[in-house]
């Protein structure tokens, strides 16, 4: 009698397989607190280091203003206080959301930063995954059979990796948007705006994924259970697919990640060449105008999106483990 059999007549129910994350939760709190580490570490060395270049109270105003004015805003951002209270104070704010209001806008530098979240999160998004369409391309056609053609689309995006993002903008506009106007030079006025900021940081990000994904696609194919599948009799399209693209994501996900976060702020020179009204550019005209309230919500807020991202990167890199995630 077969097992329905025998549940249908006793009236027992049959026993559930019980589905069981391989993530130990051991494991999850461990990324968690290395991710809070890493954020207060970054808001300690952003602290400590305006304070080593004299009194911050000094940049938010001109530089012929009078004493009593540096004394007034001063008092007016706790300046006035010992620096392990005011350090104490800048991490109770921090954690509440609370900034001091900004010099040039007069209103909350977090209110700022996130309205301009949106145009930032759309270009990195865009030209992340321009990057690793052009790396996983790259890596696949480099990791195949045959002759020295293979090496050329990874040197060419090594190449274009090598240039500074400022120079490759500047050379983009000067071909795409002068000598032929057929892009925007700047702004976000309709959807070809995008094109150009997000080629840049295409181009920027595809070599190092192009690389790592041919060194461990190469890896994969040479490993005995590929070689087991195929004595198996498994179609070339089921054993690329389940055995050789899912075991050499992993490392590659790590490297999205890495280059998630650098996007987050390396987007600042590309977004000022470009005019692109993201947080990049908030932060680099609150750094000409001396508005230090916002140049701290803007790294804040970079530094933040940054640990997330590469928490949520080493999650799913762990997922994709081929030796069962982490314990």
């Amino acid at each position: 009698m077969t097992l329905a059999a025998t549940v249908a007549t006793t009236g027992i129910d049959a026993p559930r397989r019980r589905i069981r994350w391989p993530l130990s939760r051991r494991y999850l709190l461990g990324r968690l607190l290395n991710a809070a580490i890493a954020v207060w570490a970054v808001l300690t060395i952003v602290f400590f280091a305006l304070h080593l270049t004299g009194n911050p109270a000094v940049l938010l105003i001109s530089p012929d203003a009078s004493k009593g004015e540096i004394e007034r805003i001063t008092a007016q951002l706790g300046l006035d206080k010992p620096l392990l209270q005011q350090y104490a104070v800048f991490l109770r704010e921090i954690a509440g959301g609370h900034f001091p209001e900004s010099i040039r806008y007069g209103t909350d530098p977090v209110g700022l930063v996130l309205g301009r979240l949106p145009a930032t999160l759309r270009l990195g998004v865009t030209g992340l995954i321009g990057g690793v369409a052009l790396g996983l391309a790259a890596g696949w056609y480099a990791a195949g059979r045959g002759g020295r053609l293979r090496r050329v689309p990874v040197t060419v995006l090594t190449a274009f990796e090598a240039v500074p993002s400022f120079f490759l903008s500047v050379v983009l506009i000067a071909v795409f948007a002068i000598t032929w106007p057929v892009l925007p030079i700047a702004g976000d006025q309709t959807a070809s705006s995008l094109v150009l900021p997000a080629a840049v940081i295409a181009l920027a990000l595809a070599a190092p994924i192009a690389r790592v994904f041919r060194t461990s696609l190469q890896d994969t194919l040479d490993a005995d259970h590929v070689r087991l599948a195929e004595a198996k009799g498994l179609s070339r399209r089921a054993v690329t697919l389940r055995h050789v693209v899912v075991n050499s994501l992993a490392p590659v996900v790590n490297v999205i990640g890495v280059q998630a976060g650098v996007v987050l702020g390396g987007a600042v020179v590309t977004e000022s060449v470009f005019g692109w009204p993201g947080v990049g550019q908030l932060a680099t005209s609150a750094i000409s105008s001396r508005d230090y309230p916002v140049v701290l919500a803007s790294v804040t807020l970079i530094a933040i999106g940054f640990v997330l991202v590469n928490l949520l990167v080493d999650i799913v890199a762990a997922l994709l483990d081929p030796r069962g995630g982490r314990r």
